[in-house]
């Protein structure tokens, strides 16, 4: 009887494999879609359509995702808003809950649901995007601003410089109407920076081992 039952099962099984592969993909979907690396993911990618959407393409060059070599090795960059009014270097973080940190911290945290999370300054880090530009570039910091934006349900729970946005990012890049750039220089920056995406010095693949071997190395000192 035992043996009957098993056997019916089985023929189940292999009449409705096809089912039970969609109903585990499902759930692998519904589970990766709940990640914070999808998530992140599409912050970013969101951010880079509303830049896109809200600033004359006339006067404002936007370039996403670039992976620049520095002196620890490589750093990606989220977006970069290139206009006769500056360079604009913009980390996104894609953060929800309260957010606690400033300017001084080396570390900011996160208290989603009562949980904390520590991650790096962003200021700091996107220091590190704009001396890597300043590099490559071979540009003087002052054409450079730095941009900070949490597209996410978050707040802070301590006063954040202006540049430091949870809204508003395109109209906070609009406030700049003071010219930096010559239009040679615009088009060298936007050119070689378009470049540089097209033919990354590295792959996002490699960058990211580069990025957790670096980590390594760090927790090991």
């Amino acid at each position: 009887m035992g043996l009957d039952i098993l056997k019916g099962l089985i023929l189940i099984l292999i009449k409705n494999w096809y089912i039970i592969l969609l109903f585990i993909a499902v759930i692998f979907l519904i589970s990766y879609l709940k990640s914070a690396k999808f998530k992140g993911w599409l912050g970013e990618k969101a951010t880079s359509v509303g830049i896109g959407f809200k600033l004359d393409p006339a006067i404002y060059k936007v370039i996403s995702d670039i992976i620049i070599p520095d002196k620890e090795g490589t750093t990606q960059i989220d977006h970069v808003v290139v206009s006769k009014y500056g360079i604009f270097v913009i980390e996104v973080k894609n953060y929800n809950g309260w957010i606690f940190g400033n300017e001084k911290d080396a570390e900011w945290i996160q208290v989603l649901y009562k949980k904390k999370s520590r991650f790096q300054n962003p200021l700091r880090q996107n220091y590190r995007h704009i001396k890597a530009l300043v590099d490559y570039l071979k540009l003087d910091e002052k054409y450079f601003h730095s941009v900070i934006f949490f597209p996410g349900d978050s707040k802070f729970k301590a006063k954040m410089p202006a540049n430091v946005l949870t809204s508003n990012l395109s109209n906070y890049i609009k406030t700049f109407n003071k010219p930096l750039l010559s239009a040679q220089t615009e088009k060298y920056v936007t050119e070689t920076l378009q470049g540089l995406k097209n033919n990354p010095v590295v792959s996002m693949k490699e960058h990211v081992r580069l990025l957790k071997e670096g980590h390594k190395r760090t927790e090991n000192m």
